[in-house]
């Protein structure tokens, strides 16, 4: 087999013209070309059964997005930008690609591309990231939680909901992952320390390509009294560039969802322009991209509301996530300082409405709830387990979850397999798309 790198051609016919003599005239070509497509959609299929180590990609490919360029690279993909002018490369600067080289580039520039050997973080023996594996169909549930600038209360969210499905009458095998490269502060709430166990271990098991144990994950894990399993974020931020490399979010989220029933993402709310991506952006947004479902937090107040109307739009729009897999949830209702509950709830829906989706999940704003939480130092659907809060979480995860005998979704929301229970396990109904 070939020790070249393997790519796939997404060019016009003037840029694949203009490689030609590099690619296909060498008798030392650089690269191994496996397939060649002439449109976006096609481009997507290729990947994810070819699984390249780069894509050579124009601008001016037919029916090419942001969201096309952020799904090929959750796939594991190197996104290489051609230019052929500064209007093409300043198109491929909202494409978000990896690198962007010219057409007259030499043989090793072209390789140092592909390979990415100029953003490499790891020692030269470190295994090189890997394809996402495919994953089976019996796997767990993985559900990214998200919110908007300024719109407090989604890590929180997250962690009630993993407590929830880990802690509540579900007793699903659950873990809650860190995901917020910007900083979630889990480690300074559980007292934990990031450097003795977190996805960082997790991501490097992962690329090795043999499968992550059990066991081996549970060296890393966070437990406390009424806490999930917490598997810390990446405790050195000069780890973020090997963490926003293609596919290695995915990677290690299909790892945890082949040992665990329920994954939650704690997923940073900075998501990036259509510019030049950071390494947080680019982390979080393959989260999005991976997870099975996708939980939007809007918060109460006006500026929190237009930030999460911004944040819905580039997830249906840039993202491209469909709305069959996202679910809205409208936090602290009839918080103090807020506008009426009436009110609200009016301006909320109106807006959705506008964009074709609703609210999911309404959480009310429980004083009672924060302040055992704070004493506690529990998530507030543990705090306090017959509030309003921890009763609308709770139908959220009933909905989440199709189980017999309800054979069709009450509504057009896709429903996940429902994580296996040993004791009512043939009650169980898997329900995908």
């Amino acid at each position: 087999m070939s020790e070249r790198p393997t790519v796939i051609l997404a060019l016009t016919p003037l840029a694949e013209r203009e490689l030609e003599a590099l690619l296909f005239d060498s008798t030392d070509a650089p690269l191994t070309l496996v397939s060649s497509t002439v449109e976006a959609d096609e481009l997507q299929h290729a990947v994810e059964q070819d699984k390249p180590d780069a894509v050579l990609l124009s601008p001016e490919l037919s029916g090419l997005s942001a969201g096309h360029c952020a799904r090929l690279r959750a796939g594991g993909a190197r996104l290489i930008g051609i230019a052929l002018d500064q209007r093409e490369r300043d198109a491929l600067d909202t494409l978000s690609v990896d690198t962007t080289i010219d057409a007259t580039v030499a043989r090793d520039e072209l390789l140092i591309a592909v390979q990415g050997q100029a953003v490499q973080t790891r020692p030269a023996a470190a295994a090189p990231t890997l394809p996402p594996p495919e994953r089976p169909e019996d796997t767990g549930a993985i559900l990214a939680v998200v919110g908007a600038k300024g719109a407090p209360g989604t890590s929180e969210c997250a962690a009630s909901l993993a407590s929830l499905a880990a802690l509540g009458a579900r007793r699903w095998p659950t873990v809650l992952l860190e995901l917020d490269a910007l900083g979630g502060g889990l480690d300074v709430r559980l007292g934990a320390d990031a450097s003795h166990g977190s996805i960082v271990g997790l991501v490097r098991a992962a690329e090795s390509g043999g499968g992550v144990q059990r066991e081996l994950v549970e060296r890393w894990l966070t437990d406390r009294e009424g806490w999930p399993p917490v598997l810390l974020g990446a405790p050195d931020p000069q780890t973020l560039t090997e963490l926003a490399q293609p596919g290695v979010v995915t990677t290690a989220l299909h790892e945890l969802a082949s040992l665990y029933a329920v994954t939650v993402c704690d997923v940073g709310a900075f998501l990036g322009d259509d510019g030049a991506l950071s390494p947080a952006a680019r982390l979080h947004r393959e989260a999005l991209i991976a997870a099975d479902a996708v939980l939007l937090v809007l918060g109460s107040r006006d500026i929190q509301l237009r930030h999460g109307l911004d944040q819905l739009d580039f997830v249906l729009g840039t993202l491209g996530i469909p709305t069959e897999r996202l679910r809205i949830i409208a936090n602290a209702i009839g918080a103090p300082g807020s506008a009426s509950r009436g009110a609200i709830t009016q301006t909320i829906t109106t807006h959705l409405a506008e964009r074709g989706v609703s609210v999911d999940a309404w959480l009310p704003w429980d004083a009672r709830a924060l302040t055992k939480a704070q004493h506690r130092g529990t998530p507030l659907a543990i705090a306090r387990k017959r509030s309003g809060y921890t009763r609308a979480l709770s139908a959220l995860l009933d909905e989440l979850f199709l189980a017999a005998p309800a054979p069709t979704p009450k509504r057009s929301k896709r429903r996940l397999a429902a994580p296996r229970h040993q004791a009512h396990e043939e009650e169980q109904v898997v329900w995908r798309r």
